[in-house]
């Protein structure tokens, strides 16, 4: 019976947005333009895909490029938000959901020339000159299809909207690759595929605000901590730098984590003897002040380690220069 339920909310799910697709492009002027060239980043499922670490490098590669760049978030996370600020202190972040509206300021307030739009393949609404899709190599398109009964945000066919198509993390999903691209390719015969990778850089300790080299968790017992799309790929990433985990904990993507649940957390580890912990740095920003409530970053029973990661993209040249020469169509 329920899943009899969920294939029927997936069908209304799937006539709503095929519905509100076909209504902004059948409308006069309902697709708004905006003098600015605007470069969405987006993805086809729920999270894990890397896409603000893909627009964090968008941003900073247009900026050395001498390009005026303004950063749209919709806001859903606040992590995300923080993020952003932390890592492009000198680039404007806008955040609002009305798309047009914060790209019209974008181009008023800041003189944007190229607007980056985090999580903007299903707002079509906003005209865009180049659609970025990212892929997860390794989970590429969840299961069960489209949601509520997968993780799908749209039927695949969609795809043949984006106009590239970002294969992240193709270390770790390196057996999907081929395949990957083949499904992309039966879609748009015509796609543009570039992989990457996301590199671990460091540690820093984030009660001490110090630095902590890769190295120096190889060979420790450890336990993991995330709220994240794709907690599988983040672990493995800690398994490869030489870290035993013998406890995970896992929470729902941009989990506002409580008092109580870091301190069950904390508890769990001293049963398993455990100090170290690693955790991702958008986990961070909202594991932090349950930390404070909790008392534990004064008498830092545990050292929480964040793992930065750098977004690298194979034939990087080829895919900023098509960035960087975007043209709208």
């Amino acid at each position: 019976m329920r899943k009899l339920i969920l294939r029927f909310l997936a069908w209304v799910y799937r006539l709503c947005l095929v519905f509100s697709q076909s209504w902004h492009r059948g409308m006069p002027c309902g697709i708004k333009k905006v003098p600015a060239r605007v470069i969405s980043v987006g993805n086809i499922t729920w999270g894990g895909t890397g896409k603000t670490p893909l627009v964090t490098k968008l941003a900073r590669d247009l900026s050395y490029y001498g390009k005026r760049v303004v950063v749209l978030v919709r806001g859903y996370g606040k992590d995300e938000v923080e993020e952003l600020r932390k890592n492009l202190p000198h680039i404007p972040i806008l955040v609002g959901r009305d798309r047009v509206r914060t790209a019209r300021r974008a181009v008023k307030q800041f003189n944007a020339e190229y607007i980056l739009l985090d999580d903007g393949f299903q707002h079509i609404r906003l005209h865009r000159d180049l659609d970025i899709v990212n892929i997860n190599a390794a989970a590429p398109f969840g299961p069960g299809g489209l949601t509520p009964m997968g993780t799908l945000r749209e039927p695949l066919e969609n795809l043949a909207r984006a106009d590239i198509f970002m294969l992240t993390k193709s270390n770790i999903g390196s057996k999907n690759l081929h395949w990957i691209r083949q499904k992309l390719l039966s879609i748009k015969p015509n796609a543009v595929i570039f992989e990457a990778v996301h590199k671990p850089l460091k540690f820093t300790d984030g009660l001490r605000n110090s630095f902590v080299p890769l190295s120096g968790v190889k060979g420790k017992r450890v336990a993991v901590l995330s709220g994240i799309g794709d907690p599988h790929s983040f672990e493995k990433t800690v398994e490869n730098l030489g870290a035993e985990i013998l406890f995970a904990a896992r929470f729902d993507d941009h989990h506002p984590f409580t008092p109580s649940e870091i301190g069950e957390f904390i508890r769990r580890c001293g049963e398993l003897q455990l100090r170290e912990v690693i955790t991702t740095e958008k986990d961070f920003y909202r594991l932090e002040p349950a930390l404070k409530k909790t008392g534990a970053s004064g008498r830092a029973p545990l050292d929480f380690y964040i793992l930065h990661i750098e977004f690298q993209v194979g034939d990087e040249e080829d895919f900023i220069r098509r960035c960087v020469n975007s043209a709208q169509r």
